[in-house]
Parts: structure tokens; sequence; C-alpha cells
């Protein structure tokens, strides 16, 4: 075979192992497991401690809390890119960087209160032990490695 022909072979075969990985990628974000359930992130934390049954039993609360926190996470994420525009500006503007501050602590607050209300909801499912748990986690400074437990 000739050089053209190897890059050819190589070219399409690079294509092939893309499309593969995509199309992976794809298949598990459509499909998902049976009975799986897609976690907030502010929660996945204190969901793990719990036992598949009790996860079961509150996958219609979980769906709704994610659903009711995506797009307060989306307005959260707006304000901080407005604020990083506005804050390169070669002029800031102080009452337009003010605004956006509020934008972003008001939806923040509105975060915050919704994901207390489902911390409510679900501590009280959990036994002893799992409370343990995530009062060691939520103990642990940001950047302590969650696998290492310290009290």
């Amino acid at each position: 075979m000739n050089k053209s022909r190897w890059l050819t072979l190589a070219l399409v075969l690079s294509l092939a192992a893309n499309l593969l990985i995509v199309g992976i990628f794809v298949g598990r974000s459509m499909s998902g497991a049976p009975g799986a359930i897609h976690l907030p992130p502010n929660l996945g934390w204190m969901i793990r401690h719990m036992d598949q049954p009790t996860r079961q039993s509150l996958r219609s609360e979980i769906e709704q809390h994610s659903s009711a926190i995506r797009p307060i996470r989306r307005e959260i994420r707006e304000a901080q890119r407005a604020f990083d525009r506005l804050l390169v500006q070669s002029e800031p503007d102080v009452e337009a960087l003010s605004e956006t501050l509020t934008r972003l602590r008001t939806a923040s607050d509105r975060y915050q209160l919704e994901t207390h209300g489902m911390m409510l909801k679900l501590m009280p499912e959990l036994n002893e032990e799992q409370r343990r748990s995530v009062s060691k986690t939520l103990r642990r400074r940001p950047d302590q490695h969650p696998r290492r437990h310290q009290n």
C-alpha cells in the first residue's frame, strides 16, 4: 500500500472510533439504565448514603427537585457569565456589575432554599448511620478528598 492509502485508512479508522465513542455517550444519555435515577449534583453526596429501595421510593420527589433547580442553575451560570464579561471590560460599568451580582445572589438564594427543602424531605429517610455519614460529609473542608473522612 502506498502512503496515501495508509493515510486514508487511518482517517477512516479514526472517524469510526470517534463515531463509536460518541454513539456510546449519546446512547447512555438517551436511554440510561433501567430504573436509574439521574441525581442532581447538589444531592448526589447525600443520596449515595441511601440504599436502593429508599432511592427508588423517593424517585419522583428527586426528579421534581431536579426539574425545579435546573432553570435556577441555568440562571446562576448566565449571571456568572454576564458578570465575567462585565468585569473584563476596559471601563467596568459598576451599576451593571451590581445588577448582575444581585441577580446571582437572588438565584443562589432560591437554589439554596430549594436544596434545603429537599434535604429536609430526604433526611428522615436515612437511618442513624447514614445520617452520621452525611454529617461527616457536611463537616469536611471543600479541599479535602471525599474518601478521607476526618473528624
